[in-house]
């Protein structure tokens, strides 16, 4: 019997923000209870994505672990069967293949797309979401998902940072945003901004360049000019506490799905991505099948997480 390689998957952390200074933590466990009860049914618990676009993000299942300190669950993106052909195995064998041969699913039939894993306690949240995907897709499921009961709340997911092995807080001179699909948003009191780093490279490009549409297009394509936001930090940061610190890093990395796209320089001429900043855990866990892992070894791995991201936070 062939046995089947166990996989790797990196956890990501999650901070969830306590707006009430009254109070603890967040409080979003006791909300989930409410809403999560024995009675409840996987339809009630699918949103839309959009009025024109039948999509749906789905709490398949979960579970309320150690005396309900924390909650395991798991996340399904469903499409409907018409928008996604069913193709047999036997089509791969022929010499090419046309979409009549595609089989149509039926509007009234569901697919599965995609699903991911998280846990959760009052503080803290880990997940196995890619990290090429911004945690804002679970964040609105869940402030829809407790929509009847958060009242004016909105929990917000921001992401844990930690300062690079062997670097002091006084080491850190600027932070740098890099182009290539690193959104960079700011609120005033007049708007809320975002915007592409890239768009600023071409936008750059287009007023020095001027008319030379083909050079411009050859400079694009190529991606032979990359914009850089450079960010000095106006306390010194030997001025600064840790957690200030990691505060600020948090709210400027959770957009940023691309380690690459956020840069750290210190003092000692010393760069470091996103990868050294982002709190993250690599653990294997086996598999019953390819495509299947064992969920109470995934469980237990980010109960263990959850357990290190807040004894990490209380030092």
């Amino acid at each position: 019997m062939t046995q089947i390689p166990p996989k790797k998957l990196t956890l990501r952390a999650f901070k969830i923000e306590n707006y009430t200074l009254t109070e603890p933590n967040s409080g979003i466990l006791n909300l989930l209870q409410q809403v999560l009860t024995e009675d409840s049914t996987a339809a009630q618990r699918r949103m839309l994505l959009n009025v024109d676009n039948p999509d749906t993000e789905l709490l398949a299942n979960f579970g309320w672990q150690k005396n309900n300190s924390y909650m395991f669950g798991m996340m399904l993106r469903v499409i409907p069967a018409e928008n996604g052909g069913i193709m047999k195995d036997e089509l791969f064998d022929q010499h090419m293949i046309t979409m009549a041969q595609v089989d149509a699913g039926k509007p009234t039939q569901s697919q599965y797309k995609d699903h991911f894993y998280f846990a959760t306690n009052d503080s803290y949240l880990v997940t196995n979401l890619s990290g090429n995907t911004n945690i804002g897709r679970l964040q609105t499921y869940l402030n829809w998902l407790l929509e009847a009961v958060r009242g004016e709340r909105l929990f917000q997911l921001t992401e844990l940072t930690k300062l690079p092995k062997g670097v002091e807080l006084s080491k850190i001179k600027e932070i740098q945003f890099v182009s290539g699909g690193t959104t960079v948003a700011a609120k005033t009191e007049e708007a809320s901004i975002s915007t592409k780093l890239s768009d600023v490279a071409s936008s750059i490009l287009e007023s020095l360049i001027g008319n030379d549409t083909e050079n411009l297009a050859k400079l694009r394509d190529n991606q032979l000019v990359e914009a850089r936001l450079v960010i000095k930090l106006k306390k010194r940061p030997k001025e600064m506490v840790k957690e200030e610190f990691q505060r600020v890093m948090g709210a400027m990395a959770t957009n940023i799905t691309n380690d690459s796209g956020i840069v750290v320089c210190t003092s000692d001429g010393n760069r470091y991505t996103g990868e050294a900043i982002k709190v993250k855990k690599t653990v294997t866990v086996d598999c019953v099948s390819p495509n299947r892992i064992v969920e109470e070894q995934l469980k237990q791995e980010m109960e263990l997480f959850l357990n290190e991201v807040k004894a990490q936070q209380n030092e």
